[in-house]
């Protein structure tokens, strides 16, 4: 496995050493050879068939232990798809909480429900079962890896406003988030992310919404981003 050398510190004074943003902030980035890491990970075995299975969902929290990040940083935040991969499985292994967006509309709207059950009985479950039956003892554990990964909140996000309406948002949404609320109560997020420009515009310049002075970035939109981190940093 790599070391801390594919850690970047402040890796937007590197990009611009105008400015200095986020002096603390640390960043691996993301690259599109992890679905190549995926397809060796399911054709590589590591001894026994059940510890292979352990080996193979718990290598990011022996990553996070063999560079010291759980004490060298005060959050550790894990960007990935909504997949039952194993690439994602390393990452709910090696959470204390897992996050999840959803679109309100209908379909996205049933897929919190079938994540929130494979997170808790086909990938929680089954890294207890492997250990269990691996004999793979307490030195042997990561001491990033977490038995149990508790929901932080479920983000309605991509929200379709409508001026008009009492509710700022579309009534296909309106009824949506107001569905969701009734079905997930405390465990959705007050904050609704609305699709606003200004996202979009600092994806594509390549700095966060509050750093970002592109004609679109309008203030309204860092606002709710601030809202919405604060709002999740107070679950954590």
């Amino acid at each position: 496995m790599p070391g801390k050398e594919i850690i970047i510190d402040n890796p937007f004074h590197l990009r611009d050493q105008r400015y200095d943003f986020y002096p603390q902030l640390s960043l691996v980035p993301a690259q599109f050879e992890l679905d190549d890491t995926e397809i060796e990970l399911a054709a590589t075995s590591i001894g026994g068939p059940t510890v292979s299975e352990w080996e193979k969902r718990t290598l990011l929290a022996s990553w996070i232990d063999s560079v010291e990040a759980n004490s060298n940083f005060d959050y550790i935040i894990i960007d990935c798809p909504p997949a039952t991969k194993l690439v994602s499985q390393n990452a709910l292994a090696s959470s204390d909480y897992f996050l999840t967006p959803v679109i309100p509309d209908e379909m996205s709207s049933r897929g919190v429900t079938h994540f929130q059950n494979l997170v808790k009985n086909k990938i929680d479950a089954k890294l207890v079962f492997l250990r269990t039956n691996a004999g793979i003892s307490e030195s042997e554990t990561p001491k990033a890896y977490v038995s149990e990964t508790k929901i932080a909140g479920i983000v309605a996000f991509m929200a379709k406003p409508a001026g008009a309406a009492y509710s700022g948002l579309t009534n296909l949404h309106t009824r949506q988030i107001k569905n969701l609320r009734k079905q997930w109560g405390s465990k959705m997020l007050k904050t609704v992310n609305k699709h606003m420009s200004g996202v979009a515009e600092s994806m594509d310049s390549g700095w966060p919404v509050w750093a970002t002075y592109a004609k679109n970035a309008i203030p309204d939109v860092k606002s709710q981003m601030t809202k919405l981190c604060k709002e999740i940093e107070g679950r954590l």
